[in-house]
């Protein structure tokens, strides 16, 4: 469970509303779904940097900027306040938070699914006080989880009323969000007091530590990296690992017995820091198991090695099933939840076979992923599919759950690691967070406020100066900010990370009393944008591709389709299976093509690939198989719960890249009409991937003028 630093220094209030939004749902959810399954045991990590937003929120301290717009009367609302609204209240998923509440719906489409920013400047302006004042109640309720709402009929009452909504409906909603967050430390807490759950920390504001103790470490898995000056600030490291074991012992009654090293960051120097505090155990991600064992010479290992506990410098490692871990995390949520679930425990059982592990201890299966991420994508908050899987994990069962302490101590043998890659669990490299020229820069905006530290340290500057400057320079060595400076990560907030990186840097001036210097005032970046406008082309002419399995596609046969870059996740980001989709159409066909990541091949080979059409209320299901030979597609039609059968089609391919033409004719769709199109990748019927994640790619089909109204595009 982790959120960065929001709360900016010079205001006290949090800028964005994640620390809220997810304490009344992913947050609470879990812990209640194991009260009810008391013989499944967890592992859950708590950053400290997090837990103390929390503790502020539920007691009623703490404010955010999107809360305070919300809460004011619609009629008084400015025109920058209505864009916010207007912009980011659908930021949730929408294929199950907003397509589902029909009210919210007709907002999204009157705001329009992929509007440019001018557009939703003007559109802004164009709703109404009543769609507003609705927006609000229907985002927060949306982010309800089904813990914050048990008990409480009148949010069903809510969800019934659907719309109208006045502000005494608004208060109800948020009231229910703070009563959430507040439940959610000591539910964990109770669940950690009975034995259930194992509650471990992070360093308090969640820094990449082996940069921290010396950043030239990232050359040793990247050695082509362009690095910026040095930065090596052991004092911070130890005192980031140390202030977050202490908040954990002040909020949940103990010191953590094993901490998880931010983004899976792990180097030799990082794991004697975490020793010499104390810290018992680390968990890091397959890829650099794989590594260390490189760097000690052997480079043919069996997989079974994965699936047992490790040693180096006095600390128990473990490491994840990188796979296993994603498909909860990206795949199972757009698939039947019981399937997905038995696909899980079957994966397991075949792993315990594999492994190296001596008989006298039982095999380990280690699945780590963001807490908070998954369900939002997944029907009902992933309750149906965590259901189905806690219910498999029955005691006795072949496949049983366990904490870390707990196998570490059921565990008799360790293996010891001579050598250790240094790594985190994205590519066991460091190039997330160092390397990209804007990152870079961020380093070296850091390095100078720090030497600026040490020299009032040297002056002997008052303390309570220090400790406040101190503090602003620790939130500032925060992972997450270097995530979203350069490339490969943008989001909609990319702005406001940069305006609180450098808030923090300014903290720390502030409080020694410094004068801001103008390079502080001025972004990191030197432009922001998300991905969202930059990755998305809408088609500008038409296309007649040749489709077929022995043929490579050229660039001129789809030069004119729209393109869609696939982006890297936010959240235990991996490389995505498609790197790009290409869509287009002549004048009676719809194209379609699907190029996989290099990469991530090698998965796409025997997988199907299935497209949904939503065509105004009709829904359409196109599937191309992934069988040797088969190079047609088949059609189906929603009619209810059920899919009817409209017979196959051609032409398609399988391989790669993946293509298709489907006849507008076949699809019952004619010029003019709308339609939005969603790609799963299933395995039999495990759904691997779904893109884009949320929402999906609008079109309209065209008429025989469209070449000529488009050709200045």
């Amino acid at each position: 469970m982790h959120q960065p630093q929001y709360v900016d220094p010079r205001t006290g209030r949090a800028e964005l509303p994640w620390v809220r939004l997810h304490g009344a749902r992913a947050y609470l959810d879990v812990a209640r779904l194991l009260e009810e399954y008391p013989h499944v045991k967890l592992t859950v990590n708590f950053v400290p940097s997090l837990t103390a937003q929390l503790e502020a929120i539920g007691a009623g301290r703490a404010r955010d900027a999107w809360l305070e717009v919300a809460e004011k009367p619609t009629a008084d609302l400015t025109p920058p306040e209505r864009e916010l609204l207007v912009t980011r209240f659908f930021s949730l998923n929408w294929g199950r938070g907003i397509d589902p509440r029909p009210r919210y719906r007709e907002l999204l489409d009157k705001r329009g699914r992929s509007a440019s920013a001018e557009e939703l400047r003007q559109r802004a302006a164009q709703f109404s006080d009543g769609e507003l004042r609705d927006l609000t109640v229907l985002f927060y309720l949306s982010w309800l989880g089904f813990a914050a709402r048990e008990g409480h009929r009148e949010l069903e009452a809510l969800e019934r009323k659907g719309r109208g909504f006045d502000r005494d409906d608004f208060q109800l909603v948020v009231e229910r969000q703070q009563a959430a967050c507040a439940s959610v430390l000591p539910a964990w807490r109770a669940l950690a007091d009975r034995g259930q759950v194992e509650l471990s920390a992070s360093p308090f504001y969640h820094p990449i530590v082996p940069l921290l103790l010396d950043s030239d470490v990232a050359r040793r898995a990247r050695p082509d990296l362009q690095l910026p000056a040095r930065y090596s600030a052991p004092d911070d490291a130890r005192a980031q690992i140390e202030r977050g074991a202490e908040s954990h012992r002040r909020v949940f009654g103990e010191r953590p017995r094993g901490m998880w090293p931010p983004e899976g960051s792990i180097s030799p120097e990082a794991v004697a820091a975490y020793h010499a505090a104390g810290v018992g155990w680390l968990a890091s991600d397959e890829g650099n198991l794989w590594r260390s064992f490189e760097l000690a010479g052997r480079a043919q290992v069996p997989r079974g090695e994965l699936y047992r506990a490790y040693r180096h410098g006095g600390v128990d490692l473990v490491f994840r099933d990188r796979e296993a871990s994603d498909r909860i995390g990206f795949s199972y949520a757009h698939g039947d939840p019981g399937e997905g679930a038995a696909d899980l425990l079957r994966r397991a059982r075949e792993a315990a076979e594999r492994s190296t592990a001596p008989a006298s201890d039982p095999a380990l299966v280690p699945l780590f992923l963001d807490g908070e991420n998954p369900w939002e994508a997944y029907p009902d908050s992933g309750q149906p599919f965590l259901r189905a899987l806690f219910a498999g994990l029955a005691p006795g069962g072949a496949v049983e759950s366990a904490s870390i302490a707990q196998h570490l101590a059921e565990a008799r043998e360790r293996v010891e690691l001579p050598s250790l890659h240094s790594g985190s669990w994205i590519d066991s490299d460091f190039h997330i967070w160092i390397g990209d020229p804007i990152k870079n820069r961020a380093w070296e905006l850091l390095g100078k406020v720090r030497r600026r530290f040490e020299r009032a340290l040297a002056d002997g500057t008052a303390p309570d100066r220090v400790e406040a400057a101190h503090e602003a320079l620790l939130a500032a060595e925060g992972s997450d900010w270097f995530w979203w400076f350069g490339e490969p990560f943008h989001s909609a907030e990319d702005a406001l990370f940069d305006r609180l990186f450098r808030a923090h840097l300014q903290g720390v001036l502030a409080a020694l009393g410094d004068p801001i210097p103008e390079e502080l005032e001025r972004p990191v970046a030197p432009s922001h944008g998300a991905r969202g406008s930059e990755g998305l082309r809408a088609p500008y002419a038409f296309i007649r591709p040749r489709i077929d399995a022995g043929h490579a596609p050229s660039f001129y046969e789809w030069h004119g389709a729209g393109r869609y870059d696939v982006p890297r996740g936010a959240a235990m980001a991996d490389t995505p299976m498609i790197e790009r989709i290409h869509f287009g159409f002549d004048p009676a066909t719809l194209y379609l093509r699907l190029d996989a990541a290099p990469a991530r091949a090698a998965e796409l080979d025997g997988a199907t690939l299935e497209i949904e059409i939503a065509a105004g209320a009709r829904r359409l299901r196109v599937r191309v198989s992934g069988e040797k030979g088969d190079d047609g597609w088949r059609l189906y039609e929603a009619e209810g719960d059920a899919w009817r059968d409209l017979g196959t089609g051609a032409p398609a391919s399988a391989r790669r890249p993946l293509e298709l033409g489907v006849g507008f004719a076949r699809l019952g769709v004619v010029p003019g009409e709308k339609l939005e199109l969603a790609f799963r990748i299933l395995r039999g019927e495990v759904a691997l991937a779904r893109y884009p994640q949320d929402g999906a790619l609008a079109l309209t089909v065209p008429d025989a003028s469209f070449e000529a109204e488009n050709w200045s595009a």
